[in-house]
């Protein structure tokens, strides 16, 4: 079976041949692009089509003296992180000054070519935006104000959900037609593990309108909608489903989110696009510095089990595919990869005990 109609089936709630994982998608990568101002080896200074400023850097906490890269199972540009130095709206009437991003048609030739390449070696192809939420707070407000802005001026919080989101559709739907992208996969993390950023109130009145707009408008131009957000998400399931997307990543226990309580109320409803996952105690959290362990350290059975836990829980029935495999050429990677070829398959899944 073709890396694409692997993940076709997924999405249509099937069993495949295999699970899909990220080596059956071809990525075109996203359509907000960075002008760089100034970089250096740890850290990069740009700006956005919108105008704001930001810097990306490699997070201290999670550097060498930390032993997450010890065993090779992640890069340290895994950790880049990003942060607003000056948001494009700090005032009202700054929308009225600003320019939106708009289609670069040189990048939508490259992208056309590109995706034809992909298409001919069998992938599913995607291309990436930033979610009405993550647009407003990174590019537009920052964090601290566009939360207060959701609460004390949802009128204002609108207009700038509108100014962000709408040209990366308009520049999305192009992409569609003209590079026959299969999914559009959008992201902006929407919670802490303790809850969402905002209440399920906001999200209906404010936040809402649009999601179910893109996702319509992608799915009447022929592609499916992807969602990633970390965070302890399920106030918001309902909405998530109501709103349309096929398929959610990346189910973290990290984020206190429960893969078979997940599977159990939404399975049928929604792709699982899941990270490797493990059984989540009575109280719902988990020791977060044992599971990183379990991730990055170097007991590759504990990540056997949890790859066997994830695939019981996830596969039956179809709609999941696997977000976590390994990149690297250690021992442990290739035990771990050789166990997940096993296992992956359907109809029968070889579950290891």
């Amino acid at each position: 079976m073709k890396p694409i109609d692997r993940v076709y089936r997924a999405l249509y709630h099937e069993e495949p041949d295999m699970v899909p994982d990220p080596r059956d998608f071809g990525d075109l990568g996203g359509i907000i692009k960075k002008k760089i101002i100034k970089q250096g080896q740890d850290f990069k200074i740009w700006r956005s089509p919108f105008g704001s400023i930001h810097l990306d850097y490699v997070n201290p906490s999670t550097g060498t003296s930390s032993g997450v890269f010890k065993h090779g199972w992640v890069d340290p540009e895994n950790f880049v992180w990003w942060f607003t130095i000056s948001p494009a709206v700090r005032w009202p009437e700054d929308l009225d000054r600003i320019e939106k991003p708009s289609l670069d048609y040189e990048e939508l030739l490259k992208a056309k070519r590109k995706s034809e390449e992909l298409h001919k070696k069998g992938y599913f192809v995607i291309l990436s935006h930033h979610t009405a939420f993550d647009t407003a707070w990174r590019f537009l407000r920052g964090f601290k104000q566009w939360l207060t802005d959701l609460v004390r001026d949802p009128a204002f919080a609108r207009k700038i959900i509108e100014f962000g989101i709408k040209p990366q559709i308009e520049i999305s739907k192009a992409y569609i037609e003209e590079a026959h992208v299969d999914a559009i996969y959008i992201y902006g993390d929407q919670g802490t593990p303790e809850g969402p950023f905002f209440s399920p109130k906001v999200y209906r009145e404010i936040i809402y309108p649009w999601d179910r707009r893109l996702v319509d408008t992608y799915h009447k131009k022929g592609a499916f909608c992807f969602i990633h957000s970390h965070g302890y998400i399920m106030p918001l399931m309902d909405d998530l489903i109501k709103a349309g997307f096929d398929a959610l990543n990346p189910i973290s226990p990290l984020c206190r989110m429960n893969l078979a309580e997940v599977k159990e109320k939404y399975g049928d409803k929604i792709t699982l696009y899941a990270d490797l996952s493990i059984e989540m105690p009575k109280n719902g959290k988990i020791d977060t510095s044992e599971y990183t362990q379990m991730l990055y350290g170097s007991d590759v059975k504990r990540k056997i089990e949890a790859l066997s836990y994830t695939v019981k829980v996830a596969a039956p029935g179809g709609g999941f595919i696997f977000n976590r495999i390994a990149h690297g050429l250690t021992r442990d990677q290739l035990l771990y990869m050789k166990a997940w070829e096993k296992i992956r398959r359907y109809p029968k899944m070889r579950i290891i005990k």
